[in-house]
């Protein structure tokens, strides 16, 4: 018997003061083992279709999922990289690499390890010969999306905060740390993809699309942080420059983008429009500040530095642009959320 014949209607019963029940079809059922006490999966759809998945199938479909990469002495070490990299995101636990040769070759090796170390939970747990396993021991239960969303602002204030204190006290060790947070970074990112990937094939994760470009989108803010230390880190003499450049509006700069972040954060963890929406409008102003910050260094400050300090500004205008774009995925994650009714009658 399969599931698509089972087709009943019956009738919702009430169950106390305010509780409706339904019982579950007999057949269906003892197609799927359902036992007293299981636990099942039920998700509200778009349509306002309720499906019921039993907790074991879900748990049979995603643990213990295995992959095997075939290689050789000629693969791509990117490639090989990326490879790892999606199997890991999308949910599997045990990647298995295999060489077609009688031994795996040192270069591949070592990108393999390079890449483990780049994923959270993850080790090599067998080497031998031209065969290494890769094994995923991340729990899920261990973490929420909202935690680790949060996870990535608190590291990318972190970053922030490294990259003025370098211009403020003209010191480029704080430099090396912003490129040391952008490496956690893009850990935590792995990490959040695959989080959102195993709760989707639970049936328990709604807004996938809109979490996974929330997350990539922060990602970036991390990337343009990190870009911009590299480019004070490559021209000795610029962090001079960009210090007597902004002067005193260097702390009204870090604080315009941190109460921004603030707010971001704000809006994921209360679920409230009016907030999220500040954050966008907070995110535009931030955008405008940064671009008159780098006309009046234009407008005073020219010599062999002003193309290296262009694209400084250049990427903290893609952290504003980002910061933007990731309000208004919360926006649309919170206002979804709402089931289609919204009290927005009070002033903000």
């Amino acid at each position: 018997m399969s599931m698509s014949k089972i087709v009943e209607t019956r009738k919702v019963q009430k169950f106390g003061k305010s509780t409706l029940m339904v019982s579950l079809p007999s057949e269906w059922v003892k197609l799927v083992d359902l036992k007293p006490s299981d636990l099942v999966v039920m998700q509200i759809r778009d349509d306002g279709a309720l499906t019921i998945v039993p907790q074991k199938l879900v748990e049979k479909g995603i643990k213990g999922k295995e992959a095997k990469i075939i290689v050789s002495k000629n693969t791509n070490e990117a490639l090989l990289q990326r490879t790892i990299y999606t199997l890991y995101i999308v949910g599997y636990d045990k990647i298995i690499i295999e060489c077609a040769d009688e031994i795996l070759p040192p270069q591949l090796i070592s990108s393999i390890r390079a890449m483990v170390r780049m994923l959270i939970g993850s080790e090599i747990v067998e080497h031998f010969g031209n065969r290494i396993v890769i094994q995923n021991f991340v729990d899920t239960e261990r973490y929420s999306v909202d935690g680790l969303v949060q996870r990535m602002v608190f590291t990318i204030r972190s970053m922030l905060n490294h990259l003025v204190v370098s211009i403020r006290e003209g010191l480029p060790d704080h430099l090396k740390e912003v490129t040391e947070l952008e490496i956690e970074m893009d850990r935590v990112h792995a990490l959040a993809i695959r989080y959102v990937y195993v709760l989707n094939m639970q049936r328990a994760m709604p807004f996938i699309t809109e979490y996974r470009v929330l997350i990539t989108t922060l990602e970036d803010i991390g990337d343009a942080l990190a870009q911009a230390a590299l480019i004070l880190n490559e021209k000795s003499k610029l962090l001079e420059v960009v210090k007597t450049v902004l002067g005193e509006k260097l702390e009204e700069l870090k604080m315009h983008l941190e109460y921004t972040l603030d707010i971001l954060l704000q809006a994921v963890m209360r679920e409230d429009p009016y907030i999220a929406s500040r954050a966008a409008d907070l995110a535009t102003e931030a955008m405008k500040f940064v671009s008159r910050l780098e006309t009046e260094a234009v407008s005073v400050y020219k010599s062999e530095e002003y193309p290296a300090m262009k694209s400084f500004f250049e990427k903290l205008m893609v952290m504003c642009y980002s910061m933007q774009a990731a309000a208004e995925v919360i926006f649309d994650i919170v206002v979804s959320r709402k089931g289609g009714i919204l009290n927005i009658s009070e002033k903000m």
